[in-house]
């Protein structure tokens, strides 16, 4: 089986060609810098088709040509999650491919609607068009967040080291109890190429959703596994109710307006956790499925390696 993976030379694209050369599957290569991977991946491709943008219709022609499955492993921005999505899986149609696993390792989106979250605008923009314009049915990986957001600005509580210690906010008397479901890359990866091969309708072409995730956690939660594997105390503050937080978040969408959404994705990520929309529940599991590590061993291990 020949599997083109368009962005292999990014962090979640290497794992996957790591992982999916490792099944003994056969793996191309597309994107700007084939340099950029080490000899680990790149002596064991079928080839590498450089691109100089998202954009290089002639190299997608080329990428696709003779494939059995793509995998779009692209950046998630804006440009890449829509135009760059949309111009490569037109040129997966036009090689009459079948198989083809979007860029939708995130939060999960098919439990809210436009606007809701900008940051998703992109995904539910992506799949309402190819669902009526398409002869592809891709295949979407929900995973929750990735674990290398969690102690970000773009985490449950908006993770905040401008004070003297971290803080985490949150909103309501029960919110630090809102689950997030997470997935380290490693899993998203591994589970990604499980599904590629073991999918249910996957190689025949359906496509469909598979929610995975590695854990779920809480603001609580992520304030007690930090203070445990770095040594320092996050203080979790209560920062209003929930119509606090609607209130907040209308103001700052007025303020920032729509280009400025980065700057109050945190708001919106909490008001949608209130609700309990993250949680992916009916969960895919596969018995080719590596048992997950916990958030300490996780956090524990990547501290190891810094």
């Amino acid at each position: 089986m020949l599997v083109l993976i368009a962005g292999i030379t990014g962090s979640l694209g290497k794992r996957l060609a790591e992982i999916a050369i490792a099944r003994g599957l056969s793996v191309r290569g597309l994107g700007r810098n084939p340099d950029s991977l080490g000899p680990e991946i790149s002596e064991h491709l079928e080839s590498f088709v450089k691109s100089d943008s998202y954009y290089d219709i002639p190299a997608h022609e080329k990428a696709v040509a003779g494939v059995d499955a793509v995998i779009n492993a692209y950046s998630p921005i804006p440009m890449l999650d829509l135009d760059g999505h949309l111009l490569l899986i037109r040129a997966a149609e036009r090689a009459q491919i079948k198989v083809f696993v979007a860029s939708s390792w995130s939060r999960d989106w098919t439990n809210i609607k436009f606007n809701d979250f900008e940051h998703y605008n992109n995904h539910l923009a992506f799949e309402h068009q190819i669902a009526t314009t398409s002869t592809i049915r891709p295949v979407y990986i929900l995973t929750g967040i990735f674990t290398d957001l969690l102690f970000t600005p773009y985490g449950p509580g908006g993770f905040d080291t401008s004070g003297d210690r971290p803080r985490m906010r949150y909103w309501g008397n029960e919110n630090t109890k809102s689950k997030w479901p997470w997935s380290t890359q490693d899993d998203a990866a591994s589970r990604t190429i499980d599904i590629l091969l073991y999918g249910d309708g996957v190689q025949a072409g359906k496509g469909g959703f598979f929610k995975i995730r590695s854990g779920v956690t809480t603001i609580e939660e992520l304030a007690v596994v930090y203070e445990k594997v770095f040594g320092v105390k996050v203080d979790v503050t209560r920062a209003g109710s929930v119509d606090d937080l609607e209130k907040e978040l209308a103001r700052l969408r007025e303020e920032k307006g729509r280009t400025g959404y980065g700057e109050y994705m945190a708001e919106a990520a909490a008001l949608i956790a209130s609700k309990g929309l993250w949680e992916n529940r009916d969960l895919t599991v596969l018995d080719q499925f590596k048992k997950s590590p916990t958030l300490e061993e996780h956090f524990t291990e990547v501290k190891n390696k810094a």
